[in-house]
C-alpha cells in the first residue's frame, strides 16, 4: 500500500522532513544504487568504484546549484535529515542519467517504462491524462511513496517517487502534469539530471515555462518527458544531453517507450542497444489502445498495461525480482482534476489508489 508523505515549508525544510521520516530507507536505497552501478559495470568488464560514482556526483552538483538551486536545497535537507552526505543522496537520484556517463555497452537490452498521453476526446471525463509503468530494479518497489508538497512559495504538488528522490511523475496546483521514460543517447555530459528537471517543471505555474525546463536547461543525458496541462494541451519532449525535439500532440492517444522516435535525434541514440523490448512494447500498447474504443479511465489504462505478450524479455508488464527489471509501480495523472492515481507493483496485480491534491 502506498504511503502518503506530507511536506511543508522551504525547499530545505521539506527535504529535512523527507529525510527524517524516511532516513533508513534513504540510506538503504543509496547503498543499493551505488552497488548496482559498480556491479553492473564490473559484470561488463569495466571497473567503477563507489568513489568514482561519488566524484561524478560532485561534478554535477554545481550545475544544479546554478540552474535550480531550490532543488539542491531540498536534496541538502534530505541528506541532513537522513544523516548522510549529499553526494550519496544525489547519486541515488541520478543513477539513470549516470549510467550513460559511467558505461555504454553494446548488446544491452532496453527495458524501461512504457508511457502514454491521452487527449480529452479519448478520456471518460473529458480531461487530458498522462501515465506510465515505472520499471526499475525490483528491489526499488518497497521504497516508493507518494509526496504532497506545500511550499512556502510556489505551487503545491503531489508526486510519486522513491525514498530520498525527487519527482518521477506528478501534478501541481497550477494544473501541470509531468512524467517520463528513459532513453539512451551518446552525448551524456555534466548537467541537470532528469529528476531535477521534473521537479523544477512542477515549480512552474505557466504551461510553457514548464515545457521550457525540459528543453532549455543543460541536461545531463536523455529522457522522454510526457507533459499535460489542465487546458488539454499535451507535449511529448524527447531529449538527449545536447538536443531535443518537442511534439505538440493533437491525436487522442500517444504511446512512448525507450527509443527515439524523432528522426533528428535518432543519430544520437546508443547504436549498440538491443531494441526488441522497447519496440515490442510501443507497438503492443498502441495496438491495444487503438482497439479499445471505450472512453479511457485510470482503471482501463491499468488493464491495457497489464499485458504479458512477449514474456519477461519483451512484455509491458514485468515481474522480475531482486536486481532484475520489474514494473514497480503504475500511475495515471489528471492535471485538470489535479489527481494522481497510483499503485505499487505490476499493472496486472495493481489496485489503484486515488491521491487528490487537496489545496
Amino acid at each position: 500500500m502506498l504511503e502518503l508523505i506530507r511536506l511543508q515549508g522551504t525547499p530545505y525544510e521539506m527535504g529535512r522532513q523527507h529525510g527524517e521520516q524516511l532516513a533508513a530507507k534513504i540510506r538503504e536505497l543509496s547503498d543499493i544504487r551505488l552497488n548496482l552501478a559498480t556491479t553492473f559495470a564490473s559484470d561488463h568488464g569495466v571497473e567503477v568504484s563507489r568513489e568514482d560514482c561519488l566524484k561524478l556526483a560532485r561534478v554535477h552538483l554545481p550545475l544544479h546549484e546554478e540552474h535550480c538551486p531550490e532543488v539542491v536545497e531540498e536534496w541538502r535537507g534530505i541528506a541532513d535529515g537522513a544523516g548522510m552526505p549529499i553526494e550519496d543522496v544525489f547519486f541515488a537520484n541520478a543513477l539513470t542519467d549516470f549510467q550513460d556517463v559511467l558505461w555504454q555497452f553494446d548488446g544491452v537490452e532496453v527495458h524501461g517504462c512504457t508511457s502514454f498521453l491521452i487527449g480529452p476526446d479519448a478520456s471518460a471525463n473529458g480531461h487530458a491524462l498522462i501515465g506510465q509503468t515505472w520499471d526499475m530494479h525490483a528491489s526499488a518497489e518497497r521504497f516508493i511513496s507518494v509526496f504532497h508538497r506545500t511550499p512556502d512559495n510556489g505551487p503545491q504538488s503531489i508526486t510519486l517517487t522513491t525514498a530520498g528522490c525527487l519527482t518521477l511523475i506528478g501534478v501541481n496546483s497550477a494544473g501541470i502534469a509531468v512524467g517520463n521514460n528513459n532513453l539512451r543517447p551518446m552525448d551524456a555530459r555534466p548537467g541537470v539530471i532528469y529528476l531535477a528537471l521534473l521537479h523544477q517543471a512542477l515549480r512552474q505555474t505557466d504551461w510553457r515555462d514548464a515545457v521550457s525546463v525540459m528543453t532549455d536547461l543543460p541536461r545531463a543525458s536523455g529522457h522522454n518527458y510526457i507533459m499535460a496541462h489542465e487546458s488539454g494541451a499535451r507535449s511529448n519532449v524527447e531529449t538527449t544531453g545536447t538536443q531535443h525535439e518537442e511534439f505538440a500532440l493533437d491525436e487522442p492517444r500517444y504511446v512512448h517507450s525507450n527509443h527515439y522516435l524523432s528522426e533528428k535525434l535518432q543519430p544520437l541514440e546508443e547504436p549498440g542497444m538491443l531494441r526488441g523490448s522497447t519496440e515490442h512494447r510501443l507497438e503492443r500498447l498502441a495496438t491495444r489502445m487503438e482497439s479499445h474504443r471505450e472512453p479511457l479511465t485510470p482503471e482501463s489504462l491499468r488493464s491495457l498495461l497489464a499485458d504479458h505478450e512477449g514474456g519477461e524479455e519483451l512484455g509491458i508488464c514485468r515481474h522480475g525480482e531482486g536486481d532484475d527489471a520489474r514494473s514497480c509501480a503504475f500511475a495515471v495523472v489528471d492535471p485538470a482534476a489535479r489527481t494522481l492515481h497510483a499503485a505499487l507493483g505490476p499493472a496486472c496485480e495493481a489496485t489503484l489508489a486515488e491521491f487528490p491534491l487537496e489545496l
